[in-house]
């Protein structure tokens, strides 16, 4: 199976003034289709321009990264336009969420930036509404829905190309215990239904929920490791189901 993304020997280059910062120093990785990863790092480690990259907001100084069986190298802005509206679920902190419209509008949104929606497109937007439990919300506004309903139609909106994996940028920075709860179980049941989930994130709480963890440092993948305590988690409650 084509892996969702991979990452081969990715460099790239800041030129500020006249130096030039090397934000990324070789890195190398696959995600695997169905895979639920945590990338994690210090300010200046080069997550958020992993971040970039993989989400097709900038292209790398050398190296390769196909998403799929797409090298996106070789594309042109209007092309890499085009991957990120069809190809990739974005998800961000911040919910960036249209205030004027309502929760099924929000969802539908990356459809009309494709010039297209038909009455089965709308169909599939209440039904992603439900699976992330605002189908009785469909009219709502996000003023009138608390942080983690805003954060649910994120994710419904996240899912309604089918992308190749959903990107989610600290998707739980700005909500409570309880409510960073209830959206990481989202994401578990999203990738228990095969779907690829990759969390940029600093919460160690967030990361124990995900099946491995890539840790970077000063640009460089300094360990890449299957998320131990979670498999022996998942163990003991299969064991006591």
């Amino acid at each position: 199976m084509i892996p969702a993304a991979r990452l081969v020997d990715l460099t790239k280059d800041y030129v500020l003034k006249s130096e030039t910062v090397r934000a990324l120093r070789g890195v190398t990785f696959e995600i695997p289709t169905g895979d639920y990863v945590a990338i994690m790092g210090p300010s200046g480690s080069g997550k958020s321009t992993l971040l970039n990259v993989l989400g097709c907001l900038d292209k790398p100084t050398q190296g390769e990264i196909w998403l799929g069986d797409k090298n996106i190298n070789q594309m042109n802005d209007n092309q890499l336009s085009l991957t990120r509206a069809t190809s990739i679920g974005f998800v961000f902190q911040s919910y960036n969420l249209i205030q004027q419209l309502t929760v099924v509008e929000n969802i539908e949104v990356p459809l009309y930036y494709q010039g297209r929606i038909t009455s089965k497109d709308r169909q599939r937007c209440r039904e992603l509404a439900d699976l992330v439990g605002l189908g009785d919300r469909l009219r709502h506004r996000p003023s009138q829905l608390s942080g983690g309903q805003q954060q649910r139609v994120a994710i419904a909106r996240s899912l309604v190309n089918d992308p190749f994996f959903v990107l989610a940028d600290e998707p739980t920075g700005n909500l409570d215990t309880s409510t960073t709860d209830e959206i990481l179980s989202i994401f578990e049941s999203l990738n228990q239904e095969g779907k690829t989930i990759i969390i940029v994130t600093h919460e160690n709480e967030v990361s124990a929920r995900t099946k491995r963890i890539i840790r970077l440092r000063d640009g460089l993948v300094q360990s890449d490791l299957k998320n131990e305590s979670r498999v022996a988690r998942n163990q003991t409650e299969q064991t006591t189901s």
